[in-house]
């Protein structure tokens, strides 16, 4: 049994420290990736949460999430009965973040981003099983164990599209149809392969090709090539 020194659920001071070894610039992405575990889970995501995702990714837009906290406040009290409300907090937390990393002035608590990672395990207290627990704690410990990172910011931000990488295939491609199923890491052989063709420049048909023939060849399996072309699109916007 874990002890409450030890628990993330519960010890903030253990958030804390895993918010304070991230890059500033690493902070939005971070906050975003372990927002996305929730993605499959909640059945109608706002279009504020999803307008969230699109100033995550684009850092000159990163001031804009002030005013997109304001909309995801507005849209909770607008819809009280929400479920899981808990969840709305989160994501208030991921917007202060993304505004703080940007810079401008008038910030949030700058203690905003220590309570994400109690937050969001709490929160995946509401839905059954344990998968997306092992999921949300997965993304929040991704640069925990390796303080390189904190000092070294085109590494971060390498080892977070590896991580992105790894996600896509094993949640939008999955050629053999067992991501609810099989060991998370069915597929991860295949990940370094393909992050090394996104680092080389590689356009869409490459990676596409590369995907397919692991499809065919490696597994056995009948995949199609414009498939692989759409999931090869989402693998280029994650980087």
């Amino acid at each position: 049994m874990v002890t409450e020194q030890y628990d993330i659920k519960t010890n903030i001071k253990i958030g804390q420290q895993i918010f304070e070894n991230l890059p500033n610039d690493i902070r939005p992405s971070w906050a975003g990736l372990v927002l996305s575990r929730f993605d499959r889970y909640i059945k109608n995501i706002p279009n504020s949460i999803s307008e969230l995702y699109q100033i995550i990714d684009d850092k000159d837009r990163w001031k804009d999430a002030h005013e997109q906290f304001t909309k995801i406040r507005v849209f909770g009290l607008e819809n009280k009965n929400y479920e899981p409300e808990i969840y709305l907090r989160l994501v208030e937390l991921v917007a202060k973040v993304t505004y703080n990393a940007s810079g401008q002035s008038a910030p949030f608590d700058s203690n905003s981003g220590h309570y994400i990672a109690s937050l969001a395990l709490k929160a995946t207290e509401y839905f059954e099983g344990n998968r997306l627990e092992e999921e949300v704690k997965s993304a929040l410990l991704l640069f925990s164990r390796n303080k390189k990172f904190k000092d070294n910011l085109t590494t971060a931000k390498d080892f977070l599209v590896y991580k992105k990488i790894d996600d896509i295939l094993w949640f939008d491609w999955d050629p053999i149809g067992i991501n609810d199923l099989a060991p998370r890491d069915e597929y991860q052989c295949y990940v370094l392969e393909i992050f090394g063709l996104v680092k080389s420049n590689a356009d869409r048909q490459e990676i596409a090709k590369r995907l397919h023939k692991f499809e065919t060849e490696n597994m056995g399996m009948s995949g199609t090539l414009e498939n692989c072309l759409t999931i090869a699109d989402k693998i280029l916007k994650a980087h």
